[in-house]
């Protein structure tokens, strides 16, 4: 008894040991700390491996380079919540014109050590026939790996959950995590369902401004993520700035040809 009180404070303690224990076996101490903690900034390991659906060895660096990650971590025996997440995300992914693999890449990540590609590799199969985009297949991958990993890399990005073991569930929150193409944490988008105007703000974000065009420019000037209403508002001040400027050029292309018009009297005076 008293050497299973001693691990368990010492697991407590250090985290990373292994997977958590819940010494009451009740599922509200497990909430205790389970959520999702804004980390913007924070840039990720990119030598922590797992394994991708395929049973392949990878590390996330192979990841990186290829445009925005939308990450998102998941339990794929979950019975409610983890699925509601990913189809809500594949339903506002579906409706935008930006294409998986040319703008942006999706890690699936699961939380659950003892889970591998197996039960990974249904679970992508069903999105995909959902999301149903050219490249999809190529760029949206499903890792798995050891506690230690998956724990190291969903601190990192601070969304933290922990295990219910009475009930072989999760205790987690509901969100997306967007990522830069170097790895830095640059949004997140809270809840089930997603619009997909802020997805597609989002995955803007992410982007960090490369090769954006003029028109998504102007967009992300007009619009900016209030974290009070967790998506993205119309920004009043650049609505106005923008404004102000049309209404410049606007009268310039009255005025020029006015003052053109006079300069010619004036010289033939």
């Amino acid at each position: 008894m008293l050497s299973a009180t001693l691990l368990a404070v010492a697991l407590a303690a250090y985290p990373d040991m292994g997977p958590p224990v819940d010494t009451t076996g009740g599922a509200l101490q497990a909430t205790i700390g389970a959520g999702i903690e804004e980390r913007l900034g924070e840039r990720i390991d990119p030598t922590l491996s797992f394994l991708d659906e395929t049973g392949k060895a990878v590390h996330l660096q192979e990841y990186l380079g290829h445009g925005p990650i939308l990450l998102n971590f998941a339990y794929f025996h979950c019975p409610m919540l983890c699925g509601l997440v990913q189809d809500g995300m594949v339903k506002a992914l579906k409706s935008l014109d930006r294409a998986p693999g040319k703008d942006y890449v999706i890690l699936t990540v699961g939380m659950d050590w003892r889970e591998g590609p197996a039960e990974a590799l249904p679970v992508k199969k069903r999105l995909l026939s959902l999301l149903d985009k050219p490249g999809a297949d190529s760029s949206w991958h499903f890792l798995t790996g050891e506690y230690k990993s998956v724990r190291t890399f969903a601190r990192s990005v601070g969304f933290n959950y922990n295990y219910v073991p009475g009930q072989n569930d999760f205790a987690h929150q509901a969100g997306l995590i967007f990522l830069s193409q170097d790895g830095v944490v640059s949004r997140y988008l809270y809840g089930i369902e997603f619009a997909p105007r802020d997805m597609r703000l989002a995955l803007l974000d992410a982007s960090e401004g490369k090769s954006l065009s003029i028109g998504e420019k102007i967009t992300m000037m007009c619009f900016k993520y209030d974290a009070h209403a967790q998506g993205y508002v119309l920004f009043a001040r650049n609505f106005m700035k923008i404004g102000g400027l049309v209404v410049l050029l606007f009268l310039l292309l009255l005025l020029i040809p006015l003052w053109m018009k006079e300069a010619r009297n004036q010289k033939a005076r």
